[in-house]
C-alpha cells in the first residue's frame, strides 16, 4: 500500500506544478489551431510489464512461501472511450480496454524427498476506467487513470512429498483495481500518442492448495484516433497556451521518483536443498539525473544523460520440510546509467523520445539452507552490468522547467550474487522527473526560419 500511496502522492505533486508556473498565452496562427479534446476515440497500444505474485503452499510436511514470484513479457491492447474538456485546462473521460499478454513465471523448490513447482501465466485481461487530466499546453495532457480490472490467469503445478504426488492446471478469473499516470500528446488533426503506466492489484484466491495474490506493473505506448478531429474548433473557442517557440539545446539537471519491479530467475542451493524461482520484487525508487540536448532541426533533438537511482525492491522464497529448509532473498537497491536519447517535437514544447544505453546495478542477496543439524548462510553485494532502453515524454512547464514521464526496461548479466545464489535480474520501472535546463527558451529564429 505504501508503494501505491507514495507513488500517487509524488505524481500528484508533479502534475500540480504546471498549474503554479504557466507561461502567458501565446497566439497561434489559424493554421495551427489547438486540439479539441472533447469526443470519442479508439486506439491500440503495445507495451511490456511483469507480474509480482505472492504464493504460499503447504501439505504433506512440505511448506513454501514465495513473496515475489513473477515473470515478465510483452502485451498488446485495444481501447475506446470518450473525453470531455470541462475547462480550458481540464479533461475528464471514461474508457474500456482489452489486453492480451505473454507474461509467465515459474517457482520450484526441492529438499531431500520433496519438491514443488508452480507456473502462473496472465493472458487475457480487461478494464473499465475513468481518467482526469490537466493540459500542460493545449496539445499535451497529463492524466491519471483508474478503475476496475479483470485478469484471466492460467496456473499449473506439481508437488511431491514422500510417496505422495499431485498436479493441477486451471484458468481462473481475478478481479481487482488498477491505477496509474499517463501523458498524451497531439500528433495531427485526428491522431495522438500516449505513454501510460499502470499498477494493478488483484484479490487473493486459493487454487488447489496454492494461495495466490497477484499484482502487475505494465506500460503501454498507444496510438489514438479521435473522431471529430483535433483542432476542428475555431480559434476563439479553442484556447491555446504555453506553446512558445524555444530551443531545447542546453545542459540540464533534475530529480525523479517512481516505482517498478525487478524480476529474473533466482537459484539458491546448499547441501541437498535448493529453490529456483522467477523472482519479482516491487517498490519505490528515487534518483537524480543530468544531461545535455542539442536541437539539430525544428522537430529533432539528440542528447546524452546519466542518472543515479536508489530503489527498495526485494523478492524472497522460503521452503520448509521435515529435517531441512532453504531461504533466498534478492534486493536490487541502487543503480546508475549512461544513455543517449533521440526525440521528436510534435509541438515546440513537447518532446517524444527514446533512450538507450549502459546500466549498472548493485544487488544485495542472501541465502540460507538447513539440513539436519547443519545451517549454511551467505550474503554479499554484487554489481551487475547490462543495458537499458525505453520511451519517454517531456514537456515544458515554464521557462527552463520541464517535467517528464519515462519507462525503462533494463536487462543485466547472470551472476552468482551470494554463496549458492545465482540470478539474472531485469527491471521494469517508471519515473516522473522534474528538470531545469540552462539556456532553454533561447532565441529559436534559425529553426523557425527553416520551417
Amino acid at each position: 500500500m505504501g508503494v501505491r500511496l507514495g507513488f500517487a502522492s509524488l505524481l500528484a505533486a508533479g502534475v500540480a506544478l504546471p498549474a503554479m508556473a504557466q507561461t502567458s498565452p501565446v497566439a497561434i496562427p489559424p493554421k495551427d489551431f489547438g486540439p479539441v479534446w472533447t469526443g470519442f476515440y479508439v486506439g491500440a497500444a503495445f507495451g511490456a510489464g511483469g507480474m509480482v505474485n505472492n504464493l504460499s503452499t503447504g501439505g504433506g510436511g512440505l511448506a513454501s512461501t514465495v513473496n515475489g514470484a513473477g515473470g515478465s513479457g510483452v502485451l498488446g491492447s485495444i481501447y475506446g472511450g470518450v473525453d470531455y474538456q470541462v475547462l480550458p485546462r481540464a479533461v475528464i473521460g471514461v474508457l474500456g480496454e482489452l489486453t492480451l499478454a505473454s507474461i509467465s513465471g515459474t517457482s520450484s523448490a526441492t529438499v531431500p524427498g520433496a519438491n514443488a513447482s508452480v507456473t502462473s501465466q496472465p493472458n487475457f485481461g480487461w478494464a473499465l476506467l475513468a481518467r482526469a487530466g490537466f493540459l500542460a499546453n493545449s496539445s499535451t495532457l497529463f492524466y491519471f487513470t483508474g478503475g476496475y480490472t479483470g485478469q484471466n490467469i492460467r496456473t499449473s503445478g506439481t508437488a511431491t512429498a514422500g510417496g505422495a504426488w499431485a498436479s493441477f492446471s486451471r484458468t481462473d478469473t481475478f478481479n481487482g483495481w488498477t491505477f496509474g499516470p499517463g501523458f498524451e500528446a497531439m500528433l495531427g488533426r485526428n491522431w495522438a500518442t500516449k505513454l501510460e503506466y499502470r499498477y494493478s492489484q488483484y484479490g487473493a484466491q486459493t487454487i488447489s492448495g496454492v494461495t495466490m495474490s497477484p499484482s502487475t506493473h505494465t506500460v503501454r505506448a498507444g496510438l489514438t484516433y479521435k473522431f471529430g478531429g483535433f483542432g476542428m474548433a475555431p480559434p476563439e473557442s479553442t484556447p491555446t497556451f504555453n506553446e512558445p517557440a524555444f530551443n531545447w539545446t542546453g545542459i540540464y539537471g533534475g530529480v525523479a521518483a517512481g516505482a517498478g519491479m525487478a524480476t529474473g530467475p533466482v537459484t539458491a542451493s546448499a547441501g541437498g536443498a535448493s529453490a529456483t524461482f522467477d523472482g519479482a520484487g516491487q517498490g519505490l525508487m528515487a534518483g537524480v539525473f543530468i544531461g545535455a540536448d542539442y536541437q539539430f532541426a525544428r522537430q529533432g533533438v539528440v542528447g546524452v544523460m546519466g542518472d543515479f537511482t536508489w530503489s527498495g525492491m526485494q523478492s524472497t522464497a522460503t521452503i520448509t520440510a521435515p529435517g531441512g529448509g532453504a531461504y533466498a532473498a534478492v534486493s536490487p537497491n541502487r543503480s546508475w546509467s549512461i544513455m543517449g536519447r533521440l526525440g521528436y517535437l510534435p509541438i515546440p514544447t513537447t518532446l517524444l523520445y527514446a533512450a538507450a544505453g549502459y546500466s549498472n546495478m548493485n544487488v544485495k542477496a542472501s541465502g540460507t539452507a538447513m539440513l539436519g543439524g547443519a545451517a549454511l548462510f551467505g550474503e554479499r553485494d554484487t554489481a551487475v552490468s547490462g543495458w537499458t532502453v525505453g520511451p519517454g515524454i517531456e514537456t515544458v512547464i515554464s521557462g527552463g522547467w520541464t517535467t517528464r514521464l519515462e519507462y525503462r526496461y533494463s536487462q543485466y548479466e547472470q551472476k552468482q550474487v551470494a554463496w549458492g545464489v545465482t540470478t539474472q535480474p531485469s527491471t521494469h520501472t517508471v519515473r516522473l522527473g522534474l528538470a531545469y535546463k540552462f539556456g532553454i527558451g533561447a532565441d529559436n529564429k534559425s529553426l523557425a526560419a527553416a520551417d
